[in-house]
């Protein structure tokens, strides 16, 4: 035995380190007669054009270790190794070596034996009587070369199918009708069908109903082998929901004749969904610029209109005709103002004032007004999760969401239908996201709105947040309710996903970061006081002149006394010379030259007892990130009433005893 595992390892090493011609072959010869073997040896022996080295065994094959046979080209059996159990011998060598050759040596007469040694599994066996050379070698050679065509070819499709079926990419054939006559794995997983399902179908009954003319195209195109780039196609997945493809196909042919299809797709769903949602927020981020500046400045003209007119309105006769014209101007204004402020949203320069909230609290507190709002031939569900977690937004910008999305969901219903809010918590992993992939991994709150109305197509759904977008009726909606609820989610830091079809519904969903804090308690709007006259002086820091002249002057008409500047610099100066003491600094944030901030700084160092009250149309980078807000500092939004610049006059002034 060991002679034979040191040939193994001899045999094994030649492997590794030579180069063998083609021509060469390592045959073990098994036979129990010494002078029947001696001439196989003999017949075997070296000539021009082939060359054999033969190892002898006597023992039966199964005695042999596993190494003997991998280590060898060909097995050659001799008649007289061939006892009562050869046949089963062989086919358990077959089996177990299916890769090597067994030749085997028989008595003509026994041509019943030689097609039982086939059947086994040999590859030949040859008569004894008429054996020469020639003959033994070249059907040596034949049964090696066969056998290792075999091999490679079996080796080949094997490599093939393992290719076919573990591609990410779909891979799939047509016969010439376009019914699918195979497919790999990557499409069950993609299309939902099963494989037995699958090639029951045709192409057609596969393909989205917009692109069926766009698939028969490109068919008749495959048909008439003009060159055809990739295209892309919506494909109806089992649970009929769509999917885009990016697909490639080519004709193939079987005996010179058209035969199928053969095709490559990629699913490029989730791609296109991502390319349109960083164009639309890319659209958004360029709109929300333009409106955020124009806001500002509107909001510094609504000011100015809506004090006057509050003015005017005081200084005269509530019998006037006039009174009525003044209320309808001053209607206008607060609309316009609330379009404004709507914009602002949008554009994320709304002033934000986050807390920590529990959303269920929310929903609860809002649910009474919502319930009013859709009215009784809507059915209205909510399904909160009991162990929500918090999030950190502005009580009163989340109302405005809910109060926007259960609109739109109204609106979608003319008819009546049913309306669902829900919440839960969601932990996206790294790795793990799901098609929303606009959501990056981590822990957050989810508030769900869906509806059963109308639905919308996919070109709605790509503007829907856009300001003054619309799908309804002239004059029955402004276009701001979505693009105020992207702003305010958005300014939040969290995501919105939605989803529709037409006369199936929508839902839309929000996703919020979670905070590991307990919420504070719930408290919508801001408590009333009663507003009282002044005596102290203020400097006001305006550069907008009619602003700066209409706040003068109500301040003035409620006591104060006032000092008015253009800008930080002027507003220093007043400061260094004048001579009693000033009690508050009033000053708008942005400013040309000397900043709010930058003002408010110089001055406080001069004056450390000067209270000081910002100012401003909209709550910019610049606000955010000098820390004004963070700083526990008040912030007077534009526009203001006369009412509201007043009463927080007064509560910045109280904050602090009195300056004697």
């Amino acid at each position: 035995m060991r002679r034979f595992e040191n040939f193994s390892r001899k045999i094994r090493k030649e492997k590794q380190d030579e180069v063998m011609q083609s021509s060469f072959y390592r045959i073990l010869v098994m036979e129990n007669d010494s002078s029947f073997a001696q001439n196989i040896c003999h017949l075997l022996e070296s000539n021009s054009n082939l060359s054999f080295q033969v190892v002898l065994a006597k023992v039966v094959p199964g005695v042999l270790p596993p190494s003997v046979f991998e280590s060898v080209d060909a097995l050659l059996i001799g008649f007289h190794a061939l006892d009562g159990t050869a046949l089963a011998r062989i086919a358990e060598l077959h089996s177990q070596f299916n890769a090597l050759p067994i030749v085997a040596v028989i008595p003509s007469a026994e041509a019943r034996l030689g097609r039982q040694i086939l059947e086994a599994g040999a590859a030949e066996y040859l008569a004894m009587e008429t054996l020469t050379r020639e003959l033994l070698q070249k059907s040596i050679k034949y049964a090696v070369e066969r056998m290792r065509a075999e091999n490679a070819l079996r080796q080949s499709e094997q490599r093939f199918h393992e290719l076919f079926e573990n591609a990410k990419d779909i891979l799939f054939t047509l016969d010439l009708e376009g019914n699918v006559t195979s497919l790999n794995k990557s499409a069950e997983e993609v299309m939902g069908w099963s494989r037995s399902e699958a090639l029951q179908l045709n192409l057609k009954s596969l393909v989205a109903a917009e692109h069926l003319n766009l698939c028969g195209q490109m068919m008749q195109r495959i048909l008439n082998e003009e060159p055809l780039q990739h295209f892309e196609i919506a494909m109806l997945r089992k649970d009929g929901r769509k999917v885009l493809l990016q697909a490639s196909a080519r004709l193939i042919y079987s005996n010179g004749e058209k035969h199928g299809i053969q095709g490559m797709a990629r699913d490029i769903t989730e791609r296109r969904q991502l390319e349109t949602m960083v164009q639309q927020s890319q659209k958004l981020e360029a709109v929300g610029r333009l409106s955020g500046g124009l806001a500002h400045d509107f909001n510094n003209l609504f000011c100015v209109i809506s004090g006057h007119t509050e003015l005017l309105t005081e200084q005269m006769e509530p019998a006037h005709p006039a009174i009525r014209n003044l209320a309808q101007i001053k209607k206008a204004v607060d609309s316009a103002s609330s379009l404004t402020r709507q914009l602002l949203a949008f554009s994320r320069k709304q002033v934000f004032h986050p807390r920590i909230l529990d959303l269920n609290a929310a929903v609860v507190e809002t649910k009474k007004m919502l319930g009013r709002l859709i009215g009784e031939q809507i059915e209205f569900f909510t399904s909160l999760h009991p162990a929500l977690g918090t999030v950190r937004v502005d009580p009163v910008q989340l109302e405005q969401v809910l109060v926007n999305l259960v609109l739109n969901a109204r609106d979608a219903m003319p008819q009546g239908g049913k309306l669902t809010i829900e919440t839960g918590n969601l932990d996206l992993e790294e790795g793990a996201r799901s098609k929303r992939a606009i959501v990056p991994a981590g822990k957050y709150v989810v508030l769900s709105v869906t509806d059963n109305g109308c639905g919308m197509d996919e070109e709605a759904q790509s503007r829907i947040f856009e300001p003054f977008f619309t799908t309804k009726e002239l004059g029955k909606g402004s276009g701001l309710g979505l693009a105020t609820v992207y702003g305010i989610v958005k300014q939040s830091g969290g995501f919105i996903w939605v989803y529709s079809e037409l006369g199936q519904g929508t839902t839309i969903r929000v996703y919020l970061p979670r905070v590991d804090s307990s919420p504070a308690p719930l408290s919508l709007g801001n408590p009333r006081t009663e507003v009282r006259q002044g005596n102290e002086t203020v400097l006001l820091v305006e550069n907008t002149e009619s602003l700066r002249n209409l706040a003068k002057e109500l301040l003035k008409a409620s006591g104060y006394a006032v000092l008015d500047a253009e800008n930080g610099k002027e507003a220093l100066r007043i400061a260094s010379s004048f001579g009693g003491p000033i009690h508050l600094l009033l000053t708008d944030v942005i400013m040309p030259g000397i900043g709010g901030q930058q003002l408010a700084k110089q001055l406080t160092s001069l004056r450390p007892a000067t209270r000081v009250l910002y100012m401003s149309g909209y709550s910019n980078d610049g606000i955010v990130q000098s820390g004004i807000l963070e700083s526990g500092a008040q912030l007077l939004e534009k526009p203001f009433t006369r009412e509201i610049l007043l009463r927080t006059v007064r509560q910045v002034l109280d904050e602090v005893p009195q300056i004697s």
